[in-house]
């Protein structure tokens, strides 16, 4: 495409949105037979679309749900119908004429920004860290029936969030004003965007702060008190769990017996030396 256009790589291929609306098709426009592999390349997009939505939004309906038990759970599938809607709504705006100047901007500072990369941060330090990457490591042993490579371990508990840090620090560092295409956006846009960044980091050191001024107690009970987990097992996952130790330990008594048997007086003719150990 490059060489066609007689202009720099670096002209025809960038970042954001053009990359996959503009660029892509105009390639397998060049590729035989390009009705084939545009209906492929399309189908791709909208099943990356529908994946991202279906984990996102059940992720955050199930946070809800989990908060408010009582109030959601007998009505969950109206209130994620509900959820959506009002979610598709607030997408309204991003394919208007103007939306793609939305878009960007909120892909920019939201989607790919600071917001996803500081929550993330936090996340793996509440599990590795406060929880406890050990207590992490036996349950996914205890989910799958093995134990997973000590290679995991490491990187949850150190590699992770020493990148996550040096991508933060670096943001900054090389940070540019957003733009589209030749478009600058305005210094009130820029402000906008980093406030959408903020109304969602904020919540992590706000609820910090809220916790230790609400909090009864000295300040070390305090702080011991909200990093010591809380997590309580549901009672139907507690006899689940009992359930399977005891059919694996019964399973295990019953091949204990079946190996003394085996080296019972009965059958010392048959293989006396294997029960002997000789």
């Amino acid at each position: 495409m490059a060489h066609q256009k007689g202009v720099e790589v670096g002209e025809v291929v960038q970042s954001g949105p053009a990359l996959a609306f503009l660029v892509y098709p105009e390639v397998v426009l060049a590729i035989a037979p390009s009705p084939f592999w545009a209906f492929l390349f399309f189908i791709m997009l909208l099943n990356l679309g529908l994946d991202t939505q279906f984990s996102s939004v059940e992720s955050l309906m199930t946070g809800l749900v989990d908060n408010w038990p009582e109030q959601l759970r007998p009505h969950r599938k109206k209130f994620t119908l509900g959820m959506t809607v009002f979610m598709c709504l607030l997408g309204l705006p991003m394919i208007t004429r103007g939306g793609i100047y939305v878009f960007q901007l909120m892909d920019f500072y939201a989607a790919s920004g600071l917001s996803l990369l500081w929550c993330v941060f936090f996340q793996t330090i509440a599990i590795c860290w406060v929880f406890g990457a050990k207590k992490f490591y036996l349950c996914i042993e205890e989910m799958i029936g093995y134990r997973v490579s000590m290679y995991w371990y490491v990187c949850w508990v150190f590699l992770a969030p020493a990148f996550m840090v040096f991508i933060f620090v670096f943001y900054f560092v090389r940070y540019s004003p957003i733009t589209m295409g030749a478009y600058h956006y305005p210094a009130w846009g820029e402000v906008l965007g980093f406030a959408i960044s903020l109304s969602s980091m904020l919540w992590v050191p706000g609820y910090a702060i809220y916790y230790l001024l609400s909090t009864k107690g000295s300040w070390s009970e305090v702080l011991r008190q909200g990093v010591t987990p809380v997590i309580k097992p549901r009672k139907e996952a507690v006899m689940a769990e009992e359930k399977a130790r005891l059919t694996y330990q019964d399973v295990r008594d019953v091949e204990l017996n079946i190996e003394e048997d085996l080296c019972d007086e009965s059958f010392v003719s048959y293989d006396s030396k294997k029960c002997l150990g000789e």
